[in-house]
This record gives C-alpha cells, structure tokens and sequence, in this order.
C-alpha cells in the first residue's frame, strides 16, 4: 500500500477550551475513531485509517498539545483530561456509538470511555493500553522515572526532515518501525522552526508531563468493566505496564479479550500496521 495517496480532510473542533485538529479519513458506516499515543498524531495512524474505512468512517485527532492541535492555557494534561477531549470531541460531531480504535494512552482514554459510556463508544481495540495495577510490580517507579527525564532531554530539532529520519532511523524504538511509518511520523509531527530546519510539534516537556502523570489516573478497572467490547493487542516483546499485567487483563476482563502478537513490541501499530488493521475490521464486524 501507498500510504502517500487518499489525503485526509483536515479540519478543527472546538473541545473544553481546545482546538483540536482533526483529519476525516473517509469511508462508509458507523463511525471509528483513532486516537493515538503520547507524543504522536493522528494522521500517522494513516495506513490502518485507510483499510478501517472499509468497516465505517473513520476519523482521527491530535490530542491537546500535540500536532496541529492547541495547548491548554492552564497547562492541564491530566488523563482524566485526554479522556473529557474525546468524549466532546464525539458530541461535537455527533459521533455517538462510535467504535474506537487507540494506541498506548490513547487506547487507555478509548477504553476507559467505552467503560464508563458504551453509549459513546459502543466497541473498541485498545493496542498496548498504559494501565496499572493496584499495586506497583517491581521495577515500575523506576521505569516510569527514567521515562520521565529521557522525555525531557529528547533532541527536538533537526536540520531537516531526511536528518531526523537518519537520526531516528537505527536508534530504539523506531528501528523496528516500518520505514513508510517513519517517515510520515517526521514529516507530519514537524513544523518548520523559526531559524531554520524542523522541530517536534509536541514539544518534550508536553509529553513528558503526560508519562509524569500517568499513574495518577485510573483507568484499569474502567476497562475491566466495560460493557462495550474490548479487543486488547498486546506486543509479546513489550516492556510496557500493560503487558506485564496482561494475564490479569485477560481473566477479569467482562467484556472481550486480549491478544499477544509475536515478534512487536509497544509500538506495534507502527511495526504491523496491516495486522492491526485486519484484526480491527475483523473485530468490528463481530457486532
């Protein structure tokens, strides 16, 4: 597939005092949602956007803070924030009994509306959700610390575009991405900078705040309670939170199931991105 081909529609929505961008992907049927992980965006989701829109029409923002989307003017990236922005973001649209489809923290909001309103989203794939458990498994604190301040040090301007890609292209996490997937994420969650060359458009101290926030919300027995459907994608070489406790996720969940992928990781959108798509549609067509 050419991921280069059927341009989305931009547009912007206006939710608790942000301006979200937004892309239409298109498509026929009930509504899907996209809603992407920390420090991304929605258009670079752009190869599973375009096989779901055989199963409905799809649609996919950037979170506050990030992309071609406004920043809070109280700072406030709390969770519990992310999961208010997607819930105004389907009224606003008229979106309601949406599937939803998210990545890592966005999986987490995904799920965790689903849980507390299946009105809104009536179905749902979480990949690689960030949840946590009652109580911290070993190692955990330390993880999320050491996340926390290689955030805050990341390089956030490059030369160029092609520069950035050579930067990013042999270095963890992104040497197991598809190159295609690579290259829309550094051409698209850049702008140009102001003396020249291309910097993040979600600066590192934004998505730092969001790892820092992190365990403050609740979200796990949201998912576990979920009337709506959930499909829950885990990488097999995952170091995330999520999938250390997937086996707990996979006995107490009410309504769904969980899945391993061989040979992915966390960022397993990115690496089988077709995979994801059809287990999506496959899922979606059970309702």
């Amino acid at each position: 597939m050419d991921i280069r081909t059927d341009e989305p529609r931009s547009f912007f929505v206006d939710a608790n005092g942000i301006r979200l961008h937004a892309l239409d992907w298109g498509g026929t049927g009930a509504p899907i949602i996209i809603l992407h992980a920390t420090g991304f965006i929605g258009r670079l989701y752009r190869p599973i956007a375009l096989a779901l829109r055989e199963a409905g029409h799809v649609y996919s923002y950037d979170q506050r803070g990030h992309g071609d989307s406004s920043r809070p003017a109280d700072g406030d990236y709390s969770w519990e924030r992310t999961v208010d922005d997607l819930r105004a973001f389907i009224a606003a649209l008229g979106l309601e009994g949406a599937r939803g489809l998210g990545h890592s923290a966005g999986a987490t909001a995904v799920g965790a509306l689903a849980g507390e309103r299946p009105d809104l989203v009536s179905r749902a794939v979480l990949v690689e959700p960030v949840v946590f458990d009652e109580v911290p498994i070993e190692g955990e604190s330390e993880r999320q610390n050491e996340l926390y301040t290689r955030t805050i040090k990341r390089k956030r301007w490059f030369e160029s575009v092609d520069a950035m890609f050579r930067n990013f292209g042999n270095k963890p996490p992104y040497d197991t991405w598809r190159r295609d997937m690579l290259r829309e994420y550094c051409e698209h969650a850049t702008w140009p900078a102001p003396n020249g060359g291309v910097e993040l458009k979600c600066p590192p101290e934004v998505e730092a705040e969001y790892y820092a926030r992190s365990r403050q919300y609740v979200g796990l027995p949201l998912i576990l309670s979920s009337r709506a459907p959930l499909l829950v994608m885990f990488g097999a070489n995952s170091d995330s939170v999520g999938n250390a406790i997937s086996e707990k996720i996979s006995t107490q969940l009410r309504h769904g199931r969980v899945v391993t992928i061989a040979g992915t990781g966390h960022f397993l959108p990115m690496e089988r991105p077709e995979e994801v798509a059809r287990m999506a549609r496959e899922f979606f067509a059970e309702a």
